[in-house]
């Protein structure tokens, strides 16, 4: 295979010149036609036909499973470039990954991973030897919350892609049901927040925007139209166009009608009132999304928060009996093991491989041993609420002794320290299930008396903000080694892991309200964990979300600006605490002239212009870095820190974007790069 792909680029150079004006970097493997023929043993084994070519399933040398998409006109050669360019710059878990293509003279192929249980559209409409395959509403739900996420990430990126073409047929399904996006045929690659217009209206009958049919402007609502189409067919599991039968036109009027709408849902997901509530609340979102007036649909980031609520609210309903079941144990039976109360548990995700954790119950004397009577001399950290003491457990691990209360102001403050010992231990309850490979690990625990502790596991290597910028931030200490380019991209991805992990893989969502430097500890092998999941009582008028205990707004430059005003914590102000992190690993400064300067560079496009970023990045990097992949990190903050809160990207599409700055830095010589 030309793995150099000399011919593939000059291919598209020639016939997608236009859309690689706006492409910052993307890796294709050149198959010959004969390759091709090999691959597919003669183009043997036919998945299906569409309007632009066949597709066939073949396998590569190693034995993957591919996907090959023969088109039926190969003298084609800018529609094909175009959808190659989009295609190949997306890379997200619920896209089809494009592996290659084939540019000889009548043979346009592209190569793409074969995904194996079919479509959407199969599961929905097409009957099995023994009746309807069984899709319960959870499913449909993941399915859909997934369809939204990627959509929101293509609709975010640098230059946002518009898929044109949503609908049952090109949503693919794996063999665990998890959605891939296919098919970029009619994609469109755009410049930032402009739209585009075409003369040669392209899409589906039924999925299409009327508006888009009639003014042949395309811009994001189109897909958020064709979206809602999609969600009205998974809850009703009715066909949208069938013979006479307008479906969209029936929902929309039964919805208005208020109940009658009832009468339209699967009857297979209808259980009761507990079901009928989410139901529902999934209509509204998707009669909102097929408004004729495209500025009042809303976005997709939107849809996908929301639709994220539904299912969160399915989850709760199906657990509200657990409120009253008996107690368990956290980890084996013994002495030492912390008791589950029969109170609201926090509910993990399914899908999070979330095991009981075993959480000591560390007497004081104990305690007293191993911190040598919390002396000075193992003193490692001092915040507002508490001191940090380094001890070594029986079992030879070292941790973190947070001893809390200890601040005179904090010690005063009303009701952080006035509630019962049983509330404090179900609140260290709640922070030990959270296991995750970047959530610092929660060890033990202490009440005795007046002292109540916490201990967590022990970072050798210290926090990111000593590493930046020295012990403490004290005037006059050195920080410590140099972070590398790749280091700093990888440390930004693991603690975006971790944070993506408290925001979304966790019911309910948990928000840490303190993401800071100081807050993010470094592990061997530059993984970060999120740290200081502090224990304190909730506070009222929170009810959806668990918030870790910040006192107050910190007012330290990480704070949103909505929490300066109203001192409330949200998901989106600890994603803009996190976007000025990712400032701080750019620059290598907290706050000030850089990180402005920075960012209004951002917004104006770094993509086209690094020369800006280059004069913001941290010095002792000595120009070790790639400047595209800087400039994209730089508009990754630069959305996180958005003013308007919904604005800003979700902690997963913000994993995605950094993930893929990952995928550059490890991209091996022998394929090409643009």
């Amino acid at each position: 295979m030309d793995y150099q792909g000399n011919n593939l680029r000059d291919f598209l150079k020639s016939n997608g010149h236009v859309v690689l004006q706006r492409v910052n970097n993307y890796n294709l493997r050149s198959f010959t036609e004969k390759e091709i023929e090999h691959i597919t043993n003669g183009y043997s084994n036919l998945l299906g036909k569409g309007a632009f070519g066949e597709v066939y399933k073949g396998t590569l040398d190693d034995q993957c499973l591919v996907a090959v998409k023969k088109y039926k006109d190969g003298t084609r050669k800018e529609e094909f470039a175009k959808e190659v360019i989009v295609h190949s710059q997306i890379n997200h878990k619920n896209v089809v990954r494009l592996l290659g293509c084939c540019t000889e003279e009548n043979s346009l192929m592209i190569v793409m991973e074969f995904i194996c249980n079919g479509n959407l559209n199969n599961i929905l409409h097409c009957n099995s030897a023994s009746g309807r395959v069984p899709f319960p509403l959870d499913k449909r739900l993941d399915i859909s919350i997934e369809l939204a996420e990627v959509l929101s990430y293509m609709h975010s990126m640098y230059s946002p892609v518009l898929h044109g073409d949503i609908k049952p047929a090109n949503i693919l399904l794996d063999e665990n049901l998890v959605p891939k996006l296919s098919d970029f045929g009619i994609a469109r690659l755009l410049s930032t927040s402009e739209a585009q217009q075409t003369r040669n209206i392209v899409g589906s009958i039924g999925y299409l925007d009327p508006l888009f049919n009639q003014t042949g402007l395309l811009t994001p609502k189109s897909d958020v139209y064709s979206f809602g189409v999609v969600l009205v067919e998974m809850i009703t599991r009715k066909k949208v166009a069938d013979g006479n039968v307008n479906l969209i036109q029936n929902f929309t009027k039964a919805l208005k009608r208020g109940k009658v709408v009832r009468k339209m849902f699967d009857d297979e997901i209808i259980d009761g009132k507990r079901k009928i509530k989410v139901l529902e609340d999934i209509a509204k979102i998707a009669t909102e999304c097929l408004r004729l007036e495209d500025r009042i649909r809303p976005e997709m980031v939107e849809v996908a928060d929301r639709m994220r609520k539904c299912r969160k609210d399915l989850q709760l309903r199906k657990m509200g009996e657990m409120t009253t079941g008996p107690s368990v144990m956290l980890g084996s039976p013994g002495i030492n093991s912390l008791p589950v109360q029969p109170t609201a548990p926090i509910l993990v995700d399914s899908t999070i491989k979330n095991p009981p954790i075993e959480v000591l119950n560390i007497s004081l004397t104990e305690l007293r041993e191993i911190t040598r009577n919390f002396s000075d001399d193992t003193l490692i950290g001092e915040g507002s609420h508490a001191k940090v003491f380094l001890g070594e457990l029986k079992d030879g691990r070292k941790s973190a002794v947070k001893k809390l209360g200890q601040h005179s102001v904090v010690k005063n403050l009303d009701g952080f320290f006035s509630e019962p010992d049983k509330e404090f231990i179900l609140q260290v309850q709640a922070v030990s299930r959270l296991k995750h490979d970047n959530v610092v690990q929660l060890l033990g625990y202490c009440v005795d008396g007046n002292v109540r502790a916490v201990i967590y596991e022990y970072s050798s290597r210290g926090s990111l903000h000593d590493i930046l910028h020295g012990k403490n931030g004290v005037v006059g200490t050195r920080p410590g080694q140099v972070l590398s380019w790749a280091q700093r991209v990888k440390i930004a991805l693991s603690a975006a892991q971790g944070i993506e992990f408290l925001h979304h893989k966790t019911e309910p969502c948990i928000i840490h309200s303190d993401i800071k430097s100081s807050n993010i500890l470094l592990f061997d092998n530059d993984v970060a964990k999120i740290g200081d999941l502090r224990v304190s009582k909730n506070r009222p008028g929170y009810l959806d979300d668990i918030i870790l205990d910040c006192l107050l707004p910190s007012h330290n430059g990480y704070d949103a600006p909505e929490c300066k005003e109203t001192g409330e914590f949200t998901r989106e102000s600890d994603i803009y605490s996190f976007g000025v992190v990712l400032l701080e690993l750019l620059t290598g400064c907290i706050s000030g002239h850089f990180q402005n300067r920075l960012m209004i560079g951002a917004m104006a496009g770094l993509s086209e212009d690094e020369v800006h970023v280059q004069r913001c990045v941290d010095p002792r990097l000595r120009d070790k870095y790639p400047p595209k992949s800087a400039a994209r990190m730089a508009a990754i903050a630069s959305r996180c820190m958005q003013h308007k809160a919904d604005s800003r990207p979700s902690m997963s599409t913000v994993v995605t974007d950094l993930r893929s700055l990952l995928l550059l830095e490890n991209t091996p010589s022998k394929l090409w790069r643009w």
